[in-house]
């Protein structure tokens, strides 16, 4: 199964788990949650927290953690333009646009504190 954002707050919810439930669990803000239910990747900090978050999420929800956070990855590359490494072998790298988005989501996460 390929696990997104809305696919994976389906789950939770046909399991009768509150996000308030998991956010306790794992001590992710409640904001966070939301945002990676509902795949709203400007609003995380950087890719190492968006993976590590959704491999706390998948934990709680008693799933693969390896399979969720690679398949929510494939997702965040795609909106952040990450390019993965092309098959001559030069190194991967995230273009101007992806790198802006980052920086506001962090922007953004500071003004609400």
């Amino acid at each position: 199964m390929a696990y997104r954002g809305r696919s994976l707050r389906t789950m939770r919810e046909s399991k009768q788990i509150q996000l308030r439930h998991i956010a306790n669990e794992t001590r992710i803000g409640m904001a966070y949650l939301e945002d990676l239910e509902m795949e709203r990747f400007d609003r995380f900090p950087g890719k190492f927290y968006f993976r590590s978050f959704s491999r706390a999420y998948a934990r709680s929800l008693g799933l693969d953690p390896n399979e969720v956070s690679t398949d929510l990855s494939v997702a965040y590359e795609e909106w952040s333009g990450e390019r993965t490494a092309p098959a001559n072998g030069t190194a991967a790298h995230a273009d101007e646009d992806g790198i802006l988005h980052r920086l506001g989501g962090i922007i953004r996460r500071v003004q609400e504190v």
